[in-house]
């Protein structure tokens, strides 16, 4: 083992460990650091033999330091953009649940970030995931990441101002999904609250949204029960396509 290989493989880890320790999937909080590194340091010991045009190693340190600074922004970039796309189904459900009544019904949230979130949002986010790996999608994810040597050449500093475009297209596009995703709850929920706003003025006396709720919640879940596959399959396709267009060259 040379000098020159030890550095290949650091390099190619900076890039390839910064991306799977936020890919979704693979970057939850419930997969262990230590799985993820050690999937990271495997991936990156097959890919770097592989990889053509690999820059020598630097004379000194501040040029080492920009190498590896922009191998780590390219990994950030790359599974920021993931876990961009896979956000889109828990704001759908963050949007079905404040529909439904169910905004308050709060758990703690499966994902990287480790916050509160809405219970339709964690069961979408982990069906999305599980789809994600049924589907082998999580092999076109790590597929786009040894590619994208092709798109962002080692030793070169990515374009900052392209990476900031890419990602507001992204995050635009993965809250247009939401809300596509959530237009059947908002029509009905819609029309649920304008039938209940006029019964609440023919009888003020009547606690009309108190009395709304049992049905509003049966009607909610009634339209998720029978959405459900359909759903899931175009946000797959979704998914698929969004990860050609941006991570396969």
């Amino acid at each position: 083992i040379l000098i020159t290989q030890l550095f290949a493989f650091l390099l190619v880890f900076c890039r390839m460990g910064t991306a799977i320790m936020i890919l979704p999937g693979f970057g939850e909080s419930y997969v262990p650091t230590r799985v993820r590194l050690l999937l990271a340091a495997v991936f990156s010991v097959l890919l770097a033999p592989v990889i053509q045009h690999l820059p020598a190693m630097p004379n000194n340190i501040m040029n080492l330091f920009t190498l590896l600074l922009a191998e780590i922004m390219i990994g950030l970039f790359l599974g920021g953009l993931s876990r961009m796309l896979i956000s889109a189904i828990h704001m759908a459900g963050m949007i079905i649940a404040y529909q439904s009544s169910l905004a308050s019904a709060v758990t703690q949230d499966l994902t990287l970030s480790q916050a509160q979130g809405t219970s339709l949002g964690n069961l979408l986010g982990m069906s999305a995931l599980v789809l994600l790996f049924a589907t082998d999608l999580h092999h076109l994810m790590l597929r786009g990441l040894a590619e994208s040597y092709t798109l962002f050449l080692p030793g070169q500093f990515p374009q900052v101002e392209d990476f900031a475009n890419h990602a507001t297209h992204t995050i635009n596009s993965a809250f247009q999904m939401a809300m596509k995703i959530a237009a059947p709850h908002l029509v009905i929920g819609l029309m649920i609250y304008l039938g209940a706003g006029i019964i609440a003025r023919l009888m003020p006396n009547i606690q009309i949204f108190f009395l709304m709720m049992a049905p509003q919640l049966l009607i909610s879940f009634s339209i998720l029960m029978i959405s459900a596959s359909a759903i899931m399959l175009w946000y797959m396709e979704y998914i698929k396509d969004s990860l050609d267009s941006f991570l396969t060259p």
